[in-house]
C-alpha cells in the first residue's frame, strides 16, 4: 500500500506532466525519436495485448512485468538517461538485485549493435505500449511522424 508521501509524490508528478502538456505542447528535447522509425503494426498489437495498463504516472516508476524474446520495449540508457527503443534479445533473463529487492534483468538490443541488460523493477525498461509512448511524448522523447 502506498504511503501518504508516495501518493503525494505521484500526484505531484501527474500534475507536472499535465502542466507540461498544457503549457508547452511543442516542447522537444534535443534527442527526439521519430515514432515511425521504431514501430510497426504487428509489434504494436502484440505489445498492447501482452501488458496490462500499469497506471504509470512517471517513466522512472518501477513496474513488475515479464518480457518475451523479440518484444519491442523502451529502455533508459544508464550513461545518458536517454530513452531509446529496443527489442528483448534472447531468452537469457537473469535474476538480479533491483530497487525493489530481487527481480529480473532482460537482455535488450538497441541502436542496431548494442546489447545490455535492463530491469523493469529499476524503472529502466518499459513495454512499448500506447501508455508508455504517451509518457515519452509528454517528456519530449517522441515526436509525431
Amino acid at each position: 500500500m502506498a504511503s501518504p508521501t508516495q501518493t503525494s509524490r505521484r500526484a505531484s508528478r501527474a500534475s507536472k506532466v499535465q502542466d507540461i502538456n498544457q503549457s508547452s505542447p511543442t516542447r522537444k528535447r534535443r534527442n527526439t525519436i521519430n515514432r515511425s522509425d521504431h514501430t510497426d503494426s504487428s509489434s504494436d498489437a502484440e505489445s498492447s495485448h501482452s501488458h496490462p495498463k500499469y497506471g504509470l504516472l512517471d517513466l522512472d516508476e518501477p513496474i513488475k512485468c515479464t518480457f518475451q524474446d523479440g518484444e519491442s520495449v523502451w529502455i533508459k540508457l544508464k550513461d545518458s538517461a536517454e530513452w531509446v527503443p529496443g527489442v528483448v534479445s534472447g531468452k537469457g533473463a537473469r535474476a538480479a538485485a533491483t530497487r525493489d529487492g530481487e527481480g529480473m534483468r532482460y537482455p535488450v538490443r538497441y541502436n542496431k549493435t548494442k546489447r545490455e541488460y535492463f530491469a523493469p523493477q529499476n524503472g529502466e525498461l518499459k513495454p512499448d505500449t500506447p501508455e508508455v509512448r504517451e509518457l515519452l511524448a509528454a517528456g519530449g522523447w517522441l515526436q509525431d511522424a
